[in-house]
């Protein structure tokens, strides 16, 4: 992790380290929920721990250390969409790739769809049906699903992070909720088989 001219003194660089290891796992995850694949997971992963240790100082000590890093992916999740769908209203699929003093970070390749082993694992968390629903989401309902109902950060905290009202985050949740719930129906009719490793009880939204 580059820290260019920035350091901690010896204390904070021991706290931060002490933080991180605890909680590098649950950051990663939730990356990988949000973006639903290894490199943008990993790529979230190190510029939100990169970014909490140059603003280390400000961090408070009397608030979660999750829940501060995990509003540090979130808006680096959001501000990947943003750049991502500029790039796909500006650049066609059919125009050819120019490489030679072009942007490192513009792909045109087809994902590969087979999951990794650490994608198997983290998939291997929630039920088949579940995680179909899951993907069928929009990125900002799956946001909202991921720091709610499977990180359990509060609405209040939720509400800060995107710059909305509590009950803004409230509506959105209780339709995300209908749509995860009608989809686990659809899945139920069409007979697909259901491989229940773990539930995930949704938040309440009334």
């Amino acid at each position: 992790m580059s820290t260019e001219t920035f350091q901690l003194n010896a204390r904070e660089e021991a706290r931060f380290n002490e933080l991180m290891e605890a909680t590098y796992r649950k950051v990663y995850n939730m990356a990988y929920r949000l973006a639903g694949n290894r490199t943008d997971a990993e790529d979230l992963t190190q510029e939100a721990f990169y970014r909490a240790y140059r603003s280390f100082r400000d961090y408070e000590g009397d608030r979660p250390f999750e829940n501060w890093i995990f509003r540090i992916v979130t808006r680096l999740f959001l501000d990947l969409l943003r750049n991502r769908r500029r790039r796909i209203k500006a650049v066609s699929y059919d125009t050819p790739l120019q490489h030679a003093g072009g942007d490192e970070n513009l792909y045109f390749d087809m994902p590969d769809a087979s999951p990794t082993p650490e994608e198997n694992l983290l998939e291997g968390t929630f039920s088949e049906d579940l995680q179909k629903a899951l993907n069928s989401l929009s990125p900002e309902q799956r946001l909202l699903v991921t720091l709610a109902d499977v990180e359990g950060v509060p609405y209040k905290d939720i509400a800060d992070m995107l710059g909305k009202p509590v009950g803004t985050i409230r509506s959105r949740l209780h339709r995300t909720h209908k749509l995860i719930r009608a989809r686990l129906e659809q899945i139920k009719r069409e007979g697909q088989p259901t491989t229940a490793k773990r539930s995930m009880k949704l938040a309440p939204t009334h």
